[in-house]
């Protein structure tokens, strides 16, 4: 039997959640079930070839076998077309997902979609008041409809919460009368899976650039050499960001919260100690460790040992030590100098994230992920763990990771797209100024890592170029500062971080590396 595709429909008490729902099931032209988990709210309207389920959410609380098997059971007979749900706003949204997770659904229904229906007067107030359980609801939502949203001002106040909680939410206001047809649309035919979104635009870019080849030919812009640049990089990079995001998906699918609260180091100092002796061992180049990064944040790990892992990782791995070494023919005195002045700059990050001001509006998600499994940003290994096995377990660890990839390859190749610009049209890098200062020559090579935006694991054949020009200081400002922070890693963080954030965090980091590439230089006797 064919998984039945579900839907459900979320929303606290008078969010309008119920007329949604009865005038999508107006629209259903096939034999539907729907299911209403009811605590004192109004039943659904008739509509014809729609069977009604009402569940308690007390049923849910002490028996949710026993209400899994009543809607198997139900499913079972009727074998409808969808199966449509009421959520009660008032019930934690995982108990959805290990409802359906049951021995029993599991086989018979997949969760396609999810509708958050809010109050646009008191949305602010709901969030601040109910907290966790409105967040979480509104984290879960593939999109979000809104009641008393008439004019453009309560549909902007609405627009702006959602995006600070579940940025890729689209929010539609209930006041329309075709909101119900609309939304029915979109939620069920209007999803596109982020594989084919990804193909989409890749096919769309590759037939851009034939298609416009003649037209920037005639215009003298060099569009192949662009196009190579940005195929170089993409190819060196996308190994490591799939490196990152299986690094990445295997914390946020197989470590507990629980257990990163519980064990992480305390201690400032040995939590440091912990994120550089990771960086060590771990073969990530800075396309990785943004996603792990992002998922050490969302379960709670330290933010200045979050940050000194992000910061070290890509510089002191080894790969960028045995580049190092090889790019400038066995010199061991470089490499050392690199992971010296790598350990060193990351922990003096991490350390001013330790300020408390400096720990304020980090993630657009407010701690939540995105999960793929057709709604949800929800924390895997607590959904998971209560009766899941280890294939069910290893199957959200690929959806997971799928996900994690796509998105962040989105950005990736925003980000690497507009690196080979600027190495394509940028200032011609050897015929740079020779009688730079020893600060100035430091900014500079700085600059150029940050435009370049080399992997971390081939900047070291780069920098020995520079080495011909530039005093060493100034190459080691190139080989810190580059793989910490440059323009792909920036557009990276835009996925899941606020731009305040972003913004401390590159300020923190060039100035950081700048201070330690300038004691370098006047340790090595050159100013």
């Amino acid at each position: 039997m064919t998984r039945v595709p579900a839907y459900a429909v979320t929303g606290f008490l008078d969010s309008g959640k119920t007329t949604l729902l009865s005038g999508m099931l107006a629209c259903e032209e096939q034999p539907a079930l729907a299911v209403q988990f009811e605590s004192g709210e109004e039943e659904l309207a008739a509509s014809d070839g729609i069977e009604r389920l009402a569940i308690r959410a007390i049923e849910v609380e002490r028996d949710p076998s026993g209400a899994a098997s009543r809607i198997a059971g139900r499913v079972k007979a009727k074998q409808p077309s969808a199966l449509w749900i009421e959520w009660n706003g008032v019930m934690p949204f995982t108990k959805l997902h290990n409802l359906l997770l049951d021995d029993k659904l599991r086989p018979l229904v997949k969760l396609r979609g999810v509708a958050h229906c809010v109050d646009a007067e008191r949305v602010e107030s709901l969030l601040n008041g109910v907290g966790l359980a409105a967040r979480e609801q509104l984290a879960a939502c593939d999109m979000v409809i809104a009641r008393n949203a008439g004019s453009p001002d309560a549909l902007d106040r609405v627009s702006r919460a959602v995006r600070a909680i579940n940025p890729g939410a689209p929010v539609y206001s209930a006041e329309t009368e075709s909101a119900a047809g609309v939304v029915r649309q979109e939620l069920a035919y209007g999803k596109r899976s982020p594989i084919g979104m990804f193909s989409l635009v890749m096919a769309a870019l590759t037939v851009g650039l034939f298609i416009g080849k003649r037209l920037l030919d005639s215009l003298n812009f060099p569009g192949n050499a662009v196009f190579s640049v940005f195929l170089g990089i993409i190819l060196q990079a996308f190994p490591f960001l799939l490196i990152g995001t299986l690094l990445s998906s295997a914390i946020q699918v197989f470590v507990p919260q629980s257990l990163v609260e519980r064990r992480f180091p305390k201690n400032l100092a040995l939590g440091m100690l912990v994120a550089v002796f990771s960086g060590f061992l771990l073969p990530v180049c800075d396309c990785a460790s943004i996603p792990v990064f992002r998922s050490l944040i969302r379960k709670k790990a330290p933010l200045p040992v979050a940050v000194t892992f992000m910061a070290a990782a890509p510089v002191i791995n080894p790969v960028a030590i045995m580049s190092t070494w090889y790019a400038f023919n066995g010199d061991p005195g470089v490499a050392i100098a690199r992971v010296a002045l790598g350990v060193i700059a990351s922990v003096l990050v991490g350390l001013v994230f330790a300020i408390p001001r400096m720990r304020a509006n980090v993630s657009l998600a407010g701690g939540f992920d995105r999960a793929v499994c057709g709604a949800g940003i929800m924390d895997y290994s607590e959904m998971l763990a209560p009766r899941s096995g280890f294939l069910d377990k290893l199957s959200a660890y690929m959806r997971h990771a799928q996900a994690e990839f796509l998105n962040v390859g989105k950005y990736l190749v925003i980000g690497s797209f507009a690196a080979a610009l600027l190495q394509t049209l940028g200032p011609d890098v050897s015929a740079a100024p020779t009688g730079l200062g020893g600060a100035a020559s430091i900014l500079f090579l700085m600059g150029m890592a940050f435009a370049l935006s080399l992997c971390s694991s081939s900047d070291a054949a780069v920098a020995r170029t520079f080495a011909r020009q530039f005093p060493a200081g100034a190459v080691m400002g190139f080989l810190v500062f580059g793989p910490m922070m440059d323009i792909k890693n920036a557009v990276m963080l835009s996925c899941g971080f606020t731009g305040k954030f972003i913004v401390r965090l590159m300020a923190v980091t060039g100035a950081v590396c700048f201070a330690a590439a300038y004691a370098y230089s006047v340790w090595m006797g050159v100013r």
